[in-house]
């Protein structure tokens, strides 16, 4: 009902004789952007075009090892109306066979510039000029030889906030990559690693895609992978443990007054449930001074994932005894 009524009012004032000068004005002004589209295109313009290059028809066994999806920069020079096409409907891409380059030898090929302006003009059009073009010629290496298939180093250095932990290692989306190369040294080889990757301060799970080092002349497939680094919260957990006295004198008996102490500590959420690996704890009787009532508590050896250890008490009372 609102678009009917917004209809009729705008057909009552179009009958209206400033109505009928508006109506005027937007025809002719429809008729002029007409005629300057057709003038335009059918002037000379020179536009600016980034061209993917891609080789396609190549046998199978064949492998790019350099100069992998280039892109040529070229201004081109023609008619509006030739250009219009490539304006609107996005940058052309440039598709090379291998009658189109120039074989050197087994593991390169060659696109020299006279190459390049025939393919270009095929692509622009015969009517089009090539006004620059950069780089000016494609040199690209290649190999016939099968790939090899070796596993992935992950280097990194990865820090959390305090009450964060990392779980330790690395998880890749793929753990191998495969080589390819022309190069005998590709047998030699035991694997590939990324480059050291530094974080910091990390709170949560992190991915990194992250491109291989792979020596000049090698190309790894796939070359970049993603890696992931997972970080989960800290948690706290207790545990009563007997004490225990170790290095005592044969015949000699210490015994501690409590017998027990409670081992706290911070822990990744996952591994909550995971046994502790200390089943005692320890004073050593080399440590006991004279005239000391008390000792200390050694400290556990534990993984580096278990953070902020603590015992309760740090030090107990001891008595020795003569064993029977």
């Amino acid at each position: 009902m609102e678009f009917q009524q917004a209809t009729n009012h705008i057909r009552e004032g179009l009958r209206t004789t400033k109505g009928r000068n508006v109506l005027t004005f937007l025809v002719f002004l429809v008729i002029s952007a007409i005629f300057w589209c057709l003038l335009t295109l059918n002037d000379d313009v020179q536009k600016d075009f980034t061209v993917p290059v891609q080789f396609v028809d190549f046998p199978e066994d064949v492998t790019f090892l350099t100069g992998i999806n280039p892109a040529l920069n070229v201004s081109v020079k023609d008619k509006g109306s030739a250009l219009i096409r490539f304006t609107w409907g996005g940058n052309p891409t440039l598709r090379l066979r291998p009658e189109d380059v120039s074989v050197i030898n087994d593991s390169t090929i060659l696109l020299s510039q006279d190459r390049i302006n025939a393919a270009l003009r095929g692509l622009f059009g015969s009517s089009s000029t090539i006004v620059t073009m950069r780089p000016d010629s494609l040199r690209v290496t290649l190999t016939h030889n099968k790939g090899i298939k070796l596993p992935v180093e992950v280097k990194s250095q990865i820090h959390t906030q305090p009450q964060y932990a990392y779980a330790g290692h690395p998880i890749l989306e793929v753990d191998s990559v495969v080589i390819f190369s022309n190069s005998s040294r590709r047998y030699k080889m035991q694997g590939v690693s990324t480059p050291m990757i530094s974080l910091e301060n990390l709170s949560d799970t992190a991915s990194v895609d992250v491109r291989l080092d792979v020596p000049a002349g090698m190309r790894a497939v796939p070359a970049v992978v993603t890696v992931k680094f997972p970080v989960e919260p800290l948690v706290t957990r207790q545990q009563s443990l007997p004490i225990e006295v170790v290095n005592a004198p044969e015949g000699t008996r210490v015994v501690t007054f409590p017998a027990m102490a409670t081992l706290s500590y911070l822990i990744p959420k996952s591994m909550f449930n995971v046994p502790c690996p200390v089943k005692s704890l320890q004073v050593d009787y080399k440590r006991i001074a004279t005239g000391q009532k008390s000792v200390a508590i050694e400290s556990p050896q534990l993984p580096s994932y278990y953070r902020s250890v603590g015992i309760t008490p740090s030090q107990v009372a001891y008595v020795i005894e003569r064993a029977d």
